[in-house]
């Protein structure tokens, strides 16, 4: 999967936030389980980054960016559905340095 499905923004202590865009909710469908790897694993661009059971796929999706897990949006992994919402604030999956 492109990372044209994921949206990265940059925050204020450097960290760059990542979370499942437009493209990537119309993609995959309702979001029903993420598998999300744990704080401190490092990230390569193009590999694998999550996995996902979805409405419309079961599927690895590929990181978007190079960097550090440096923290999870738990609430995310407890309640996938949440990646279905368009507000940042709640879809976003991990932070990276």
């Amino acid at each position: 999967m492109s990372k044209s499905y994921f949206w990265v923004k940059e925050q204020a202590d450097g960290t760059k936030r990542i979370g499942l865009n437009d493209a990537g909710r119309d993609e995959l469908g309702e979001v029903s389980f993420i598998d999300v790897p744990a704080v401190g694993t490092t990230l390569k661009q193009a590999d694998k980054f999550i996995a996902v059971e979805a409405e419309k796929a079961v599927t690895d999706v590929d990181s978007p960016v190079d960097g550090k897990i440096t923290k999870i949006n738990e609430a995310v992994v407890d309640d996938p559905a949440a990646l279905n919402s368009k507000d940042e604030n709640k879809n976003w999956i991990v932070e990276v340095k």
